[in-house]
Parts: structure tokens; C-alpha cells; sequence
């Protein structure tokens, strides 16, 4: 039974890595070139997305303002209101204001990029057009929409399956002790014990990288089984502004002064301003100790006219499913164990290309041998003569 079973994890694992191991070697190198891709981006558009300027910077109202301003539209030539107002990435970076466009079914992400200190917009591009753009895009979603989102979901999937299969194949080998199991010989079992290796040492990694990825591209499955524990807390959907009548809006500097009084040591990582007169404030922050360096994860929801606090969300009240969501994607990236993880990452990235080689290069000798073991079979019963099976 033990060996039919051995077996049958042989055929799964080496199924799973012929026909869907390139696919997770794609998602590993471009996952590897998307851990430092912000600092790749401005490598190659530094006029885009930093600046030369110094002195005092502008205030965000005004930044708003100019993005407002230079918004050329999407594609179409649709304007429409920012979305979100980020903040510079680095210490010379530039404001990128986020607006919406295209349609219900095809939407466009608009970034449009302001100097901090002339307030002059320094061009804009829409997501998915750039490099980086690009190939997070086929990181994600295989260039594909949504049914790609779905796609690289299901891959995860099996290949979490290809891993905890190899898992069960190399384990028996630790009778011979940890040194035979993990050991690299030249020669003939070059590639096997590349493969085995390799595959072990760096499974458990490679299995929370899949996991997690799974978990973002497939959150309608994992999200309910989580919420039998405890709910993901969410702002209620009828938050609003008072009546506006007569009342002037706080700008947005103002929004964030009020709400940075809730969270005092938080720093200003994004702001959603108000949607129509009824629109709310949401600022966001980022506390010390929150495990994302790149997200702020503290909002606050507050009136647009009065900055009364409407709702507020942040690590101290986080549900068991809230710091299990918060958790994801700083694993994924690496960025959770600061930069020492974020280049283990890249590291980890390389993983399925050197287990892919290394796999095929032996199912590809094991087919040569059963043809060319096919072949004397033949030639030999052609000629009524014993064979000699290598």
C-alpha cells in the first residue's frame, strides 16, 4: 500500500510541475522584480516620479488642486474627481493622485504625478501601461482580467499540491539521515538532488508565498471559512457627511490635522476625499508596529464639514480575520521581515525556474530511457533475442 501510494504522490507531483510549473515560474520572476518595483519605476522615469526641488513643500489642498488642474482624462477623455492621494514614496518622490476612469466593465487607473515643492504636474500614465505596470499585471492577472485573476488562483492552488506532494516524497529519505537527504552529488543524480534539495529547503517559504497569493486572488473562498471565527470589520456603507447646506468643507490638510488627532504617532499614508456634498473623509495612517511598511492600515472616517469622526479602524481593534488579512500580503512581499525578507523573496523567486529545470531534465531522461528500453524490445523481437533492459 505504502508503495502504490508513494507512487500515485510520484505521478501527482510530477504532473503538476510538467504542466503548470511554468506558470509558476513566471509568477516567481516577475513576483522576484516585483518586490522592489517602485524603486525599479523611478530607476527608469526619474523625471516622472522624483524631483530636484527643496524648500517648503506645498500642502496637500494644493497638490489636489493641480492634480485636478493637469488631469488630462482617461482614454476616452472622461475627467473625473481623485480617487485616493497618496504620498511621496521616497524623500525626493513626487505626490501621485489616483483618478478613476473607462467603464463599469473595463476600468482605468489614472496616476497623475505633482512636484511637492512648484505644485506642477510632472505628467501622468495609466496602470498597466508601463513596464511595471506590465508585469505586475501578468504577475496578478495574467495580462488576462479577471478570468486571469482566477487562473492564478487556481494555479496556486495546485501547485500548494505539487509542494506538499514533494514533501511527502522526500520524507522517507531522512531515514538515511538528514545529511544523505539534503545532500548534492555530482554525476547522474545531479538533477535529482538539485531538485529534492532545493524543493525542501525552501518548501515552507515557497508554501506561505502560494498561500498568500492564493488568498488575495481568491478571497470569496478563504474570507468565509475565516469569518466562522471572527468577523472582517468593514465601515458601515451609510456613512455620510451632514446636510451641507450653507457649510464650507474643511480641505484636506484640515482632514488630516483632525484626524491624526485619534492616532497621534501615526503618519499620513493616504487620503480618500469626499465623494458629492454627502461624501465622507477617509484618511489613512500608518502606525508604528503595523507589519505593512507600504499601506497604512489605521482609517479614520470623518464629516467633511464638521470633522466629526465617523468610524475608525486600526490594529488596536483588529478582529482575529483583520490581522490575518493584514497579514497577507507583507508575507508575500517579504516586507513583513523588512529588507532582510523582502530579498529572500527575490531569492525565492528564482526557486521554481531552478525546480522546473531540474524536474523536466529528469522526467526527459526517464522518457529517453523507457523509448530507447521500447526500442530493443522491438529490434529484439524482430530478431528472437533476449533483451538486455537498462
Amino acid at each position: 500500500m505504502n508503495v502504490r501510494l508513494r507512487r500515485l504522490w510520484l505521478i501527482v507531483h510530477r504532473w503538476l510541475g510538467l504542466t503548470f510549473g511554468l506558470a509558476f515560474v513566471l509568477l516567481g520572476l516577475t513576483g522576484s522584480l516585483l518586490v522592489f518595483d517602485h524603486a525599479i519605476d523611478e530607476w527608469f522615469f526619474p523625471q516622472l516620479l522624483l524631483t530636484e526641488g527643496s524648500g517648503k513643500p506645498k500642502t496637500l489642498q494644493q497638490v489636489l488642486a493641480a492634480a485636478d488642474a493637469g488631469y488630462q482624462g482617461d482614454s476616452t477623455g472622461q475627467i473625473s474627481k481623485a480617487l485616493v492621494v497618496g504620498h511621496p514614496r521616497v524623500e525626493n518622490g513626487v505626490w501621485p493622485v489616483l483618478y478613476r476612469g473607462g467603464t463599469k466593465g473595463s476600468p482605468e487607473f489614472i496616476v497623475v504625478y505633482v512636484d511637492p515643492y512648484t505644485a506642477q504636474v510632472t505628467g501622468q500614465r495609466t496602470f498597466g501601461t508601463d513596464p511595471m505596470g506590465i508585469i505586475y499585471s501578468l504577475h496578478f492577472r495574467l495580462l488576462a482580467g479577471m478570468f486571469g485573476g482566477l487562473a492564478v488562483g487556481v494555479i496556486g492552488i495546485l501547485v500548494l499540491v505539487s509542494l506538499l506532494s514533494g514533501i511527502v516524497l522526500w520524507w522517507p529519505l531522512i531515514k538515511g539521515g538528514f545529511r544523505a537527504a539534503l545532500a548534492i552529488r555530482s554525476g547522474s543524480r545531479f538533477n535529482y538532488d538539485l531538485h529534492k534539495t532545493t524543493g525542501i529547503l525552501s518548501v515552507l517559504f515557497l508554501l506561505v508565498i502560494t498561500f498568500t497569493g492564493v488568498y488575495m486572488e481568491l478571497p470569496f473562498v478563504i474570507k468565509p471559512v475565516l469569518e466562522v471565527v471572527s468577523e472582517k470589520t468593514s465601515p458601515p456603507k451609510d456613512l455620510k457627511s451632514a446636510d451641507a447646506e450653507g457649510r464650507q468643507a474643511m480641505t484636506a490638510d484640515e482632514a488630516i490635522v483632525v484626524a491624526n488627532k485619534q492616532f497621534p504617532t501615526a503618519v499620513y499614508d493616504h487620503l480618500h476625499p469626499p465623494e458629492g456634498e454627502a461624501g465622507v473623509y477617509e484618511v489613512a495612517f500608518r502606525q508604528p508596529g503595523e507589519v505593512q511598511t507600504s499601506f497604512g492600515r489605521t482609517q479614520v472616517y470623518l464629516d467633511q464639514y464638521s470633522g466629526e469622526i465617523l468610524f475608525t479602524h486600526a490594529p488596536q481593534t483588529f478582529t482575529a480575520t483583520d490581522t490575518f488579512d493584514a497579514w497577507q500580503f507583507p508575507l508575500h512581499n517579504g516586507e513583513a521581515f523588512g529588507i532582510v525578507g523582502r530579498w529572500c523573496v527575490v531569492g525565492l523567486g528564482i526557486t521554481p525556474a531552478i525546480l522546473y529545470v531540474t524536474g523536466f531534465l529528469l522526467w526527459y531522461r526517464r522518457r529517453s530511457k523507457k523509448r530507447a528500453n521500447a526500442q530493443q524490445k522491438k529490434v529484439a523481437a524482430t530478431q528472437n533475442r533476449p533483451v538486455a533492459v537498462s
